[in-house]
């Protein structure tokens, strides 16, 4: 598992419950919020920039490049600072020897993921939140200037754009023939994955759609941050059921059988978090498991343990047993933090 936390990434063994390894070893200047991405022995991930100084005033950023080793650690295969001129919120996205990552200065980078360098840059017209999805040589990009872009993964021309309704803070999701995302404006929409054409509209309860659906056996699955869950029909958008919790959800929903996890906020003097299971076939509430602080990030399953990622130190993960109502199993607490 590989998890941005401040000033640092690290990679976490869950199977033996020990931390691989922290890049930089020393505490960063810069801090790093997108999660990083993990292929083929490479781990990639940017930073949300750092001062250049009295002398060079322009905030640095960077995207940089990792290689695992058989040893257990990683070594820096390349580090670009030139390319990302604002902050890296999106994951990026491996595909061969191709990473695209996405910027807050409203630019999609594609970058040779074997040395870093540049190979095309396309413009939106605002930032890029969400992690770009691939298939079949198109990468397909949300934008929080209400548009979904379709590119051509090898030169970066424009194959097709459909505005919609409102910003689109997460990824799209690819389903058979349809391009899903979510919205600010309180939807997730349906696109035709060649075209673009809208196809139709899932409306919520009129709050903002943060995390991105999910698309499970003809169903998607998502969340608003008022607490409501809904259930659509993946072809039509036909609602098949909606449940009010009072949990705020930015993150997107975990299917496992039959079963619907959430991790979200829970409002108070002092916000906290809860990961939440549901039954897929009508939403009725089976355990919940209560966390100190706020979940902002989509659990992970590892077999039959699903772990999430506080913002507690002491508790940066914690792995909740699938087969016993999400009793906890084990928690991973910072070296130079921990109790």
């Amino acid at each position: 598992m590989y998890l941005a936390f401040g000033p640092q990434v690290l990679a976490y063994d869950p199977a033996t419950q020990t931390q691989a390894w922290l890049h930089p070893q020393e505490t960063s200047t810069a801090a790093f919020f997108a999660a990083p991405s993990a292929a083929d022995g490479r781990v990639v991930f940017g930073d949300y920039g750092r001062a250049g100084g009295l002398f060079s005033p322009r905030v640095t950023v960077s995207v940089y490049g990792l290689q695992e080793n058989e040893a257990g650690g990683a070594s820096q295969l390349w580090v670009n600072t030139t390319d990302a001129r604002d902050k890296i919120v999106a994951p990026p996205l491996q595909v061969d020897d191709q990473v695209f990552v996405g910027t807050a200065d409203n630019h999609v980078l594609a970058l040779d993921a074997t040395n870093g360098s540049l190979q095309w840059d396309y413009e939106t017209d605002h930032a890029i939140w969400g992690r770009p999805a691939y298939r079949d040589g198109t990468l397909y990009v949300a934008s929080m200037d209400w548009s979904v872009y379709a590119l051509d993964a090898a030169s970066g021309e424009l194959q097709w754009s459909t505005p919609l309704g409102g910003a689109l803070p997460s990824g799209p999701v690819l389903g058979d023939d349809l391009v899903y995302v979510s919205s600010f404006d309180g939807n997730v929409h349906a696109l035709d994955i060649a075209t673009g054409e809208k196809r139709w509209a899932a409306p919520g309860a009129g709050d903002w759609v943060w995390g991105a659906p999910s698309v499970v056996d003809g169903t998607v699955y998502f969340g608003d941050i008022a607490g409501n869950l809904f259930a659509v029909d993946a072809q039509t958008g036909e609602q098949q059921w909606t449940k009010a919790t009072q949990a705020a959800v930015q993150t997107s929903p975990v299917v496992v059988g039959d079963t619907l996890y959430i991790a979200s906020e829970i409002a108070g003097e002092t916000p906290t978090g809860a990961l939440t299971a549901y039954s897929t076939s009508d939403g009725q509430q089976l355990w919940t498991v209560p966390t100190s602080t706020p979940l902002y990030a989509t659990p992970v399953l590892v077999d039959d343990t699903l772990v999430v990622a506080t913002q507690d130190a002491n508790a940066l993960l914690i792995g909740l047993d699938l087969t016993n109502n999400g009793q906890e199993r084990w928690r991973y607490a910072l070296p130079q933090t921990s109790d």
